[in-house]
């Protein structure tokens, strides 16, 4: 399996979690979310469905990438971001460097 392969699969597990969570609030399951890894802070005013929504939205649109076969650049520095770090956190978009900024 190829690593572009590996990725993919791995995205669209965390994809079908985070739908299930979704699925789970809108049917009124009492969660605490406190131990999901969720990219960016929350917003001001973000319900924890909004949150989820935004999560699904980035990892839809890096099954998007995979699929084009592009590879992910960040966003401030215009680098490509590590493999490492994609393969932990599919939905990042800044490199470490610039994520830190």
């Amino acid at each position: 399996m190829s690593l572009l392969q590996a990725r993919k699969k791995r995205t669209l597990a965390k994809l079908g979690w985070v739908c299930a969570k979704i699925e789970e609030i809108l049917a009124g399951a009492n969660l605490t979310l406190s131990d999901v890894k969720l990219p960016e802070s929350q917003t001001p005013g973000e319900t924890e469905l909004e949150r989820f929504q935004r999560f699904k939205a980035l990892l839809s649109e890096t099954l998007a990438e995979i699929n084009r076969g592009e590879a992910r650049t960040c966003l401030g520095c215009q680098q490509p971001i590590a493999d490492a770090l994609l393969d932990e956190m599919p939905w990042s978009f800044r490199c470490p460097a610039c994520a830190a900024d």
